[in-house]
This record gives C-alpha cells, structure tokens and sequence, in this order.
C-alpha cells in the first residue's frame, strides 16, 4: 500500500514483511525511481526512512513518526540514501545503513 503523507513525503507499507525483504523491495523502488527520474534528465535524488517492527508497534503515528525521522537522517547524511531500523519486542533497534 502506498500513500502520499504530504509534499514531496511517500509512505509504502510491506504488511507482513520480514527486514531482509523490505530492504530489498525499497532497494529495487529507490533503484526504479532513479533510472526513471534520470531519463528524463532530471536531478532528483530518493532519501528514504524504513522502519521493521518484528512485533506490533504501539501506534501508527510511531510508525511514521520513527520512518520520518530515520529519512531525514538519510536526508542529513548526504541524501540519496537509505536508513533502515528494525525493532525487535523490548528492545534497541538494530540500524541498517544502506548508500
């Protein structure tokens, strides 16, 4: 499911979704957007913020809350990058950096 929070701000949710595959998916949809953004000559780049949690998160707003704050690290780190936190129950999440 994909939905436009605002601006230029897109949420994708993967129900179900264990990390390694949603790393990939957003790996192939960050890869897509730039092959198609580029053919047009356009100077475009895709930061982006995932979130996994392995149990229920309390709320949605954690969920975009924690996504958002994850792509502006993107964003802060250079742009054009991926920031990827899985969240286990109870407990520190576990960063994926992904350039």
């Amino acid at each position: 499911m994909a939905a436009r929070l605002g601006g230029d701000e897109f949420a994708v949710l993967f129900p179900e979704t264990g990390a390694e595959q949603a790393n990939s998916v957003i790996h192939k949809i960050q890869n897509d957007l730039l092959d198609a953004v580029r053919k047009d000559g356009w100077k475009i780049t895709f930061s982006m913020g995932v979130v996994t949690y392995i149990q229920s998160a309390n709320t949605s707003d954690e969920v975009i809350g924690m996504a958002d704050r994850l792509m502006y690290d993107a964003k802060n780190a250079g742009k054009n990058r991926i920031r990827h936190e899985i969240f286990e129950a109870d407990s520190n999440p576990t960063r994926h950096i992904s350039d």
